[in-house]
C-alpha cells in the first residue's frame, strides 16, 4: 500500500449492530484520522457510502456526538462531485479545520430491503 493510499470507515457509534452511520475516518499516510466537517456535503457522503458497499447516502450529518480526542483531522475541504468511484478520487484542500467534530455520514443499509419484507 502506498503511503498516500486512503481507506475509509464509519466509526464512533457504540452499537456493534450499526455499521452504516458514524464519523467518517480515513487511513491516511498510515494513521486513522478524521475529515474536517467544513464544506462536507451529500456529494461527499455518496462517495463514502458507495465505497463502503451501501446502496445510497441518507444524510451528511447525524447530529450524534462522535468526537474522538485521540484522532486528529487529516483532511479538510473535501470536494467530491458524487460520481467518483472511490474516496481516493475526490479533491481535497488544506488541513486548516474550524470544526473538530469531524465529518459524519449515514448510508442506507444494504440489507434494509430484506429486513422490511
Amino acid at each position: 500500500m502506498s503511503p498516500f493510499t486512503v481507506t475509509v470507515r464509519l466509526a464512533g457509534i457504540n452499537d456493534s449492530n450499526v455499521n452504516y452511520t458514524g464519523r467518517v475516518e480515513v487511513l491516511y499516510k498510515g494513521k486513522w484520522g478524521k475529515i474536517c466537517r467544513d464544506e462536507w456535503d451529500m456529494n461527499d457522503v455518496k462517495v463514502v457510502c458507495r465505497q463502503l458497499g451501501f446502496r445510497s447516502a441518507l444524510a451528511e450529518f447525524i447530529g450524534i456526538d462522535t468526537k474522538e480526542a485521540n484522532l486528529s483531522v487529516v483532511m479538510s475541504k473535501v470536494n467530491c462531485d458524487g460520481t467518483e468511484p472511490d474516496w481516493e478520487s475526490c479533491k481535497r484542500g488544506d488541513d486548516n479545520c474550524v470544526d473538530d467534530t469531524g465529518a459524519q455520514a449515514m448510508c442506507e443499509p444494504s440489507k434494509l430491503a430484506t429486513e422490511i419484507s
